[in-house]
Formats: C-alpha cells, structure tokens, sequence
C-alpha cells in the first residue's frame, strides 16, 4: 500500500535520495525546498514545491494526509555554515517557529535530520552523551546549537519524532560546492589537479554511504522507535583526511598532488576544525549493519 511522504530539504543530498527510495516503493512524495544549498533539476523525484521553509504555510490536507514527514530542511556545509553562520541560525530559528506548530496542528510522524555536529569532538559519540559544544565566540557552532536547539523544541511539542543524526552521509551526486571534502578530494582527482588538505591531515572522519543511511531511516521511521534518537553513520569506515585523500588518488588512479595548506586560506576566523569525530552506532547496530567499507564508497563516486 503506497504512502504519502514529505521531505522538507527534499532537493539535497540525502532528501533527493530519500525521495527516489520512496517513489521506488511505490509511495507518493512531495519535496518542499527553496534550492539554496541544492540545484534545481528536471531530475527530481516527485511532486515539487519551491518555497523558502522559514515563511510557507504548508497545505492543511498536505500534512493531515502525510503518512510521514522527514524534516531535513537546513543550510549545508562546512563552506556554507563558514561563510553565512548569520543567516544559518536565524533561518533555522525561523523554520522552526513556522513549522512545529504546523506539524503539531496535524500529528504529524516526523523524522527529524540533525548533524553529528551537536557531539563537538567527542569520538565515539553516543546518543545519551553529555555534549560538548564549542564556544560562541566561533560562531560555526551557531549549526550545531540550532539543530540542538530544535531537538530541544520537538519534545515540547506532542507530535511523534524521531531524531536521527548525521554522520558524514556521502555518495553519488553529493556537491562539492558547500565543502564537502569526498566530493571534493573525487573532483579533483579525477582531474589530476592538487587535492588541498587543511591542517595536519589528522584529523578523523567516519564516513557513511548513502545507501546504508537510506536503509537507517527506513528502520527508524516505524512506530516502535518513536520517541528515540539514533547515531546515523558507520564507525567502521574511521579515517583521517590525509589517507582518505591517497585513497582517492589510488582508487581513482589520479597524479594529483596532496598539498597541506592552513585553514585560514580557504576559512573566515570563525572556523574552527574538529580533530575528532566518529559515531558509536551501538544503538542502530541493533537493527541494521552497514555494508559498504570507504572504498566501496569512493568506487561508487567516481
């Protein structure tokens, strides 16, 4: 039996993927977006409405007829958030005051997409840890406190949620444009041009296929995980940046060079970097393992 499934942020990365998963069950979906941080394509998947997420009032019988409702909605980015933290929090400050009370207008199920970002750096960060935001002096953590923030917001509200988040979701047609370092590093090798590498080189990421996240979110959104909070990622596949960038020189068969430069070459004085981050997937290991190692992930870019 098909559903009726929202995604707000539906045009980006992981809301595009989610879109064409569900239009492959057979379910109807409807993207919400205003394309600031995705391209507008005629490739997207299901019914589309452009709107800026901050202001628009959503259908009554859209929501009241949603079967699920996944809010991914939000700037994206290190480049980004770098560049623009004003209109980072304030939009997301706004999207929020607009769109619970909506949601709760109409009980929605809402799986909501919020960001590793929110464990600073902490490795092997678990759900039920104390976290450990960075100063706002630095205001790249105006991201992370916003996505917290909402979390927050969620349990004020009676409405059913499920928090899930993001840990270095990646794949096939993921951006290079907002800093996404994959993408990138895949780019430029395949041009054989420099790869940048900021800093020491290591620092540790661990990174996530889009297809192992997808098969997550699909888990999570039944009823029973209601209420709960889930690391979205896979610790197996912990890396630093410098070997992920010989990696892709090697899987792609590239001459590029690795070159080290500092950060404030490429980020305002508001950046700062995280030395560490990996999730402790204990929770959603229970229900799904991942499948794809980092090479199966850069292969599959290419």
């Amino acid at each position: 039996m098909s559903r009726n499934i929202i995604i707000t942020g539906g045009a980006g990365f992981i809301g595009s993927n989610l879109a064409n998963h569900h239009i492959s069950m057979g379910d109807n979906v409807t993207v919400i977006d205003n394309f600031q941080t995705s391209h507008k394509t005629d490739k997207l998947p299901g019914t589309i409405i452009e709107q800026d997420l901050t202001s628009f009032k959503i259908p009554g019988e859209l929501l009241r007829d949603a079967d699920l409702v996944y809010h991914m909605a939000s700037s994206v980015g290190v480049k980004f958030v770098d560049l623009h933290p004003d209109h980072v929090i304030q939009s997301m400050i706004k999207m929020n005051l607009n769109l619970l009370p909506q949601f709760e207008k109409h009980e929605c199920r809402v799986i909501f997409a919020s960001t590793s970002e929110v464990y600073g750096n902490n490795s092997d960060a678990k759900e039920d840890d104390n976290l450990q935001i960075g100063n706002p002096e630095k205001l790249r953590w105006g991201y992370a406190c916003g996505k917290l923030m909402t979390e927050f917001l969620l349990k004020t509200y009676t409405f059913p949620t499920t928090v899930a988040r993001f840990f270095n979701i990646t794949g096939p047609g993921q951006l290079s444009t907002h800093g996404m370092v994959l993408p990138i590093f895949i780019e430029k090798a395949k041009s054989n041009q420099d790869i940048i590498v900021h800093g020491s080189g290591k620092q540790t990421r661990s990174f996530c296929d889009i297809r192992d996240a997808i098969n997550m979110l699909d888990i999570i959104s039944s009823a029973d995980h209601i209420g709960e909070t889930y690391n979205i990622g896979n610790s197996d596949n912990l890396v630093t940046i410098l070997d992920l960038a010989r990696e892709v020189i090697d899987i792609t068969e590239s001459s590029s060079n690795i070159i080290r430069e500092d950060y404030t070459s490429h980020f305002s004085d508001q950046f700062c970097d995280i030395f560490s981050r990996s999730p402790n997937v204990n929770k959603i290991s229970k229900y799904y393992k991942p499948k794809y190692n980092i090479n199966d992930i850069i292969t599959n870019m290419q």
